[in-house]
């Protein structure tokens, strides 16, 4: 089968959309696809960089040098937009698009004669729009029922979509009454990479807790500081993260006199997530109580811990309680309950049998993750069969 992958991000490239594409593409490949990934004029990085191998042979980049005009502001992926279907207008060796960006969309399901389209959403955007202003201006209003009436049409319109959550599906449906063929397709972690890393021995001193994602605040890290000054023997280690977002943290973790006990590791390049996670003696979730935060996530750190072997305290929410069941897999505690969350990692940390325990179990689990795995509901989404090789 013969599939495009098309979207505004520069792929290779090190930022989570990125990455999560690379991972896609080269498991379609795997699974007997000629996959051509469209996307803006890539930046030096190489895939090897991120896939710790080089990009499957069956995968063809093909990327777009974007003419911008002068009235585009920088951030507008409009000009892109428009390069790519002019593109796939020309594309006579595509049996199906993949597309995870709204707006871009919403201008392919407008092409005459088009592929099948399957459609991979990663939230209901109206809901957490509306989420992120409760008390809507006239602007805020305007834009929300654009939003609403572009969502509305790229769902109905879409061949097929891959949600990462049945609760992401249930919300769409919803919202959106729509009847529009989906199954559910989470996130993963390369099992071969996992596999292939050296894990270095636990030198003495404190537990190590781990966060390692983006610093969003519905990602809940805010919660973890806070649970940290009731944990006396911890270092906490957060990877990740813009500059302006780790001077909020570091003045956050200053206000609860932990300062001395957090390090910042900023930015960690692909290729080096696994040692850190490695590095780590439990590993941390503290998600919010948000749409986004609850009930549409599915990060790839969550795969990434569990592969290896890694004990994890997470917020326990519905696309988590999907993956992971507390006192089998990994702990859950309430989402923002700063000290039931110091509660459970003191109890792993003094508990080392069990966090053994939830560690091996949950790299059982993370088995059924694999790139591969979540290839295979995408191929069938866009009407193949996988033809692994």
């Amino acid at each position: 089968m013969r599939i495009y992958y098309i979207d505004p991000h520069a792929v290779p490239g090190d930022s989570p959309e990125a990455m999560q594409i690379l991972h896609t593409v080269d498991a379609l490949a795997a699974l007997g696809c000629d996959v051509t990934l469209v996307t803006p004029t890539t930046s030096s990085l190489d895939a090897a960089a991120i896939l710790g191998r080089p990009l499957h042979t069956r995968v063809r980049l093909s990327p777009l040098a974007v003419p911008r005009a002068w009235w585009w502001t920088k951030r507008s992926s409009q000009p892109f937009y428009r390069a790519a279907c002019a593109h796939m207008r020309k594309a006579r060796d595509c049996d199906a698009m993949l597309v995870r960006n709204l707006k871009l969309a919403q201008q392919l399901l407008r092409l005459p004669q088009r592929p099948r389209l399957v459609f991979e959403t990663h939230e209901v955007f109206a809901r957490t729009f509306a989420e992120q202003h409760p008390k809507p201006g006239l602007r805020a209003r305007l834009k929300l029922a654009k939003l609403r009436e572009r969502e509305g049409e790229v769902y109905r319109q879409a061949d097929a979509l891959a949600a990462l959550t049945e609760w992401l599906i249930a919300d769409l449906r919803a919202e959106y009454g729509i009847s529009t063929a989906a199954a559910v397709a989470p996130d993963g972690v390369d099992l071969q990479l996992v596999e292939a890393a050296i894990l270095p021995q636990r030198p003495d001193g404190p537990t190590r807790l781990l966060y390692l994602g983006s610093l969003h605040p519905w990602k809940g890290v805010s919660t973890l500081i806070a649970a940290l000054a009731q944990i006396p023997d911890a270092v906490l280690r957060i990877a990740g993260g813009p500059p302006s977002r780790v001077a909020e943290l570091r003045a956050l973790a200053a206000s609860h006199g932990v300062s001395s006990r957090v390090e910042f590791l900023g930015h960690v390049v692909p290729a080096d997530r696994f040692k850190v996670i490695a590095e780590g003696d439990i590993c941390l979730l503290p998600l919010s109580e948000t749409s986004i935060g609850s009930r549409y996530t599915s990060p790839l750190k969550l795969f990434e811990y569990m592969a290896l072997g890694k004990p994890i305290v997470s917020a326990d929410v519905p696309a988590i309680r999907s993956v992971l069941t507390s006192g089998e897999s990994a702990l859950l505690v309430p989402p923002g309950d700063v000290g039931a969350l110091a509660a459970a990692i003191r109890q792993l940390a003094e508990q080392p049998a069990l966090a053994e325990r939830l560690g091996k179990r949950a790299r059982q689990l993370a088995q059924r993750y694999s790139w591969q795995a979540r290839a295979a509901t995408l191929l069938r989404l866009a009407g193949g069969s996988p033809c692994a090789e």
